[in-house]
């Protein structure tokens, strides 16, 4: 594995544990959070600490050595702000900015499988179905941006739900009254295997493009959902539609096949008995 030095933009709940990995992995790492109380948290594990913001122009701790290093994770939320996609918009602008005015040679986006519309679909990378929410439009314009004006090679990570430590899908609907007869089909992601993903394509540069990842198996919502609610001990939500809500199956064999990663929960199941 060769040695790099790597900055991820955004290290919440899934970029701070993807940044101990990295360590691990004897990579260096620096991180970027945009709530100072978390800058010793980042210190104490070996990340190198960043409090930076990016609304929409980028700005705090010393931008220019944060980018400074060979690979860059971005891995931020899409903004709760007016004028959503015009922001994201924005926000892109800067990044390819900073990004092109720097030594670094990798790019890996965390996007999400939302960008996909609902249409009682199986959903592969190719899908025709535009997005329906700001979310989803924002994300798919910085995609498109990313991939075509970046120097450094790019590669897309359209995740699925996201779920594991400290992000139990029981307490997402608990006891709640909900959409649909519940037996759509669930897309997923463990934490584990989103760490997997995403560090497989920073350690194969030359594959680029957008890739999905998610379980391979799809569970109902009703089963996922109730064995969640039944493992944490909390009420299971309350799905008493008569029909199913419009609903989309991610297929995720492009990153497997591309990056030979095998991923430890191919059944989301599995992956709750583990919480």
């Amino acid at each position: 594995m060769t040695y790099q030095r790597i900055s991820i933009l955004g290290c919440g709940w899934l970029g701070f544990p993807l940044g101990i990995r990295l360590l691990e992995q004897d990579h260096f790492v620096r991180g970027s959070t945009t709530t100072k109380d978390k800058i010793p948290l980042l210190e104490e594990s070996g990340i190198e600490p960043y409090y930076l913001q990016l609304n929409p122009r980028i700005s705090g701790d010393d931008v220019t050595t944060f980018f400074d290093v060979d690979s860059v994770v971005l891995n931020i939320t899409p903004p709760r702000v007016p004028n959503r996609i015009t922001f994201m918009q924005q926000q892109t602008d800067e990044l390819v900015s900073r990004i092109n005015a720097s030594p670094v040679r990798r790019l890996v986006m965390v996007s999400s499988t939302g960008v996909y519309a609902a249409r009682r679909q199986d959903a592969d990378e190719t899908d025709p179905h535009p997005p329906e929410t700001e979310n989803g439009k924002g994300l798919v314009s910085m995609e498109k941006r990313l991939l075509d004006d970046l120097d450094a090679p790019v590669a897309v990570v359209r995740m699925a739900g996201l779920f594991g430590p400290e992000r139990n899908p029981g307490r997402f609907l608990s006891g709640r009254q909900t959409s649909g007869n519940g037996e759509e089909p669930v897309n997923m992601i463990h934490l584990e295997d989103a760490i997997g993903v995403v560090t497989a394509l920073i350690e194969q540069p030359e594959l680029t493009g957008v890739y999905n990842a998610c379980a391979r198996e799809h569970p109902t919502r009703n089963e996922f959902y109730r064995k969640a609610s039944e493992l944490t001990g909390i009420a299971p939500p309350v799905l008493d539609a008569k029909e199913p809500r419009p609903w989309k199956r991610i297929i995720s064999e492009k990153i497997r096949q591309d990056t030979g990663y095998r991923f430890v929960y191919d059944n989301p199941i599995d992956g709750l008995q583990a919480l």
